[in-house]
């Protein structure tokens, strides 16, 4: 039983190691996760990192302190030391049990996408404890008749959730993501101005954009133009639109929030390979807002903020019945039949995959660097836009 503890806790720590090398150099996107993937939000959430290290390197000094622990339970070892070691093994079996159900939890509720490397580490670390419970019914220290010679469980249980314990209070008042929004340059970028026909060209010149032509949120002849690039299903760039709204008359000098939907999903994205679950609808819900606003623009800011009133994303047949109530059916479906919805998807799906960046969102303007991926927060996303865009606290 020996060997099993050594040997779940060894793979424990091949994949913790392994995730601490990743989250550090690579930013979270561990072997077969994209930017779309589960692993990456998770990676990247702010449970992820404490106290300036990847949660990856807490478990893997749990697992090789397990490892170190079962030297001290060795059958040729004084009952005294087989004590000690089994007090520290039926500890860290506690912390690991509470902590797989903490880390899991909060990849179900909170964080809402699953990390299947993590996952892997917690079920390694699941057969470990197992293996220790085990191990320990048949050691004589458990099984002996004799009171005084019996080890009580219950101090090193309690042990193990104090422990667990301040690992989870630490995480609640004291994490913050490791891994901070990117930027990429905008050199080439322009803008002819606010007028009619006006023109923008963001991701460093690559991505051209007829203001007039793609859904905004604001006057087109806004002195800033803010351009995002997001998946609907995405919920860092549902996030970060919501960031963008909440302050749109915050400031005197206006802004308006150009519109591009960049879904990650393969049927409209030939970059994807295979489209996560949670994106299998995106590229039908940016075709029936693309309609909506190609149909109606009066009503596309109403669509808008029907589609990120929830938390979750809307389903693609419920947007499709709100468009049409809201325009009308036969509006909707000659709208859904027009060419230049999927032209316009193409477009930004092009540029953005000629980029090279592996994130979004992406906040562009004509006038300052791209910011990649979601800001921790809106002060953190808004210290950035005030400080490039020259934006200024309108006076109450």
């Amino acid at each position: 039983m020996l060997f099993a503890i050594r040997a779940f806790a060894f793979i424990s720590v091949l994949i913790s190691a392994y995730l601490t090398f990743v989250s550090i150099s690579q930013h979270g996107l561990p072997l077969g996760c994209g930017s779309d993937s589960g692993c990456s939000e998770v990676l990247r959430s702010r449970w992820s990192f404490l106290f300036g290290l990847p949660m990856g390197a807490y478990a893997l000094a749990v697992y090789l302190a397990v490892i170190g622990a079962t030297i001290f339970v060795s059958p040729d070892r004084s009952a005294g030391v087989q004590s000690i070691g089994l007090t520290l093994l039926l500890a860290f079996t506690a912390c690991i049990f509470l902590s797989v159900m903490w880390f899991v939890s909060l990849q179900l509720f909170v964080v809402k996408a699953i990390c299947q490397w993590c996952m892997a580490d917690h079920l390694a670390g699941l057969a470990t404890a197992v293996a220790i419970l085990c191990f320990w019914g048949k050691t004589s220290l458990a099984t002996s008749a004799s009171p005084e010679k019996r080890l009580k469980w219950g101090r090193p249980v309690l042990m193990g959730a104090v422990m667990a314990l301040m690992l989870f209070s630490a995480q609640l008042f004291f994490s913050e993501s490791g891994v901070k929004f990117g930027r990429l340059p905008g050199d080439r970028n322009t803008d002819t101005g606010p007028g009619p026909g006006r023109e923008l060209a963001v991701l460093n010149g690559e991505l051209p954009v007829a203001v007039d032509d793609v859904p905004i949120l604001g006057s087109a002849d806004a002195d800033v133009p803010i351009v995002l690039l997001y998946d609907y299903c995405c919920p860092h760039c549902r996030a970060t639109h919501g960031h963008l709204i909440e302050r749109m008359t915050s400031y005197s000098r206006p802004y308006c929030i150009v519109l591009l939907p960049m879904p990650l999903d393969a049927d409209c994205n030939e970059s994807v390979e295979e489209t996560e679950t949670r994106f299998e609808e995106s590229c039908e819900l940016a075709r029936i807002a693309l309609a909506v606003w190609r149909a109606d623009r009066s009503k596309f800011p109403q669509f808008d903020a029907w589609l990120y009133e929830p938390e979750m994303p809307r389903a693609a047949a419920e947007a499709q019945k709100h468009a049409a109530d809201l325009i009308g059916a036969n509006k909707l479906q000659s709208a859904l039949n027009d060419p230049w919805i999927d032209e316009r998807i193409s477009q930004d799906v092009r540029a953005y995959n000629a980029s090279g960046v592996e994130q979004i969102p992406l906040v562009l303007s004509p006038k300052m660097d791209a910011i990649v991926g979601r800001a921790e927060n809106a002060d953190d996303l808004f210290k950035v836009l005030e400080s490039e865009l020259n934006l200024f606290r309108a006076e109450n």
